[in-house]
């Protein structure tokens, strides 16, 4: 519960900060936090917290990089870039797509990270001081290898587990 609130108030805290922008560097920061239904055995629920950096290229096509929390059996500390296509002019009710791919480390010493990909599409909805709400929904993989041990009267046992969640991800934010 130290954990949840903690990251509760960090997100509140990096998303109050004011950036400065420039017409001319195009540079646009967002934070968002998501969750998501587990579509693989052994099923774990994911809760994650990103920051991203874009750059953008054209009016539509932006480019990124980011870090962040992530949730599973293990905490997770992903590493990755991203891609994001918005869809059609910019109006009240903009879509968009992003596909994310990166590596998660783990900060266990009994845990690996892996492979992690997002790729989603949402919609952005403007606020007041040049920020927007962020609402999407994707698919997300993410790899991950742990240490697992097994004791009995007579033997201890120890192995390393592969798994690989999949889920629906959901993810609210904000880009500024």
């Amino acid at each position: 519960m130290k954990r949840f609130i903690f990251i509760v108030l960090l997100c509140v805290a990096v998303s109050s900060t004011k950036a400065q922008t420039s017409e001319k560097s195009k540079l646009s920061f967002a934070t968002t936090i998501g969750t998501g239904l587990s579509m693989s055995t052994p099923a774990s629920t994911p809760f994650t917290w990103q920051v991203l950096g874009y750059l953008s290229l054209t009016e539509r096509w932006s480019v990124g990089a980011g870090t962040g929390l992530s949730f599973y059996e293990k905490s997770l500390i992903p590493v990755y870039g991203d891609i994001r296509f918005q869809i059609g002019r910019e109006r009240k009710v903009t879509p968009y797509t992003e596909c994310v791919a990166g590596y998660s480390f783990s900060p266990s010493g009994n845990a690996k990270g892996g492979f992690i990909m997002n790729p989603s599409i949402g919609i952005q909805y403007p606020l007041k001081n040049k920020m927007k709400l962020q609402l999407a929904v994707g698919y997300e993989l993410q790899e991950l290898r742990q240490l697992k041990k097994h004791t009995d009267n007579y033997f201890l046992k120890e192995f390393e587990e592969q798994l690989s969640h999949h889920s629906i991800s959901f993810k609210i934010g904000l880009k500024f």
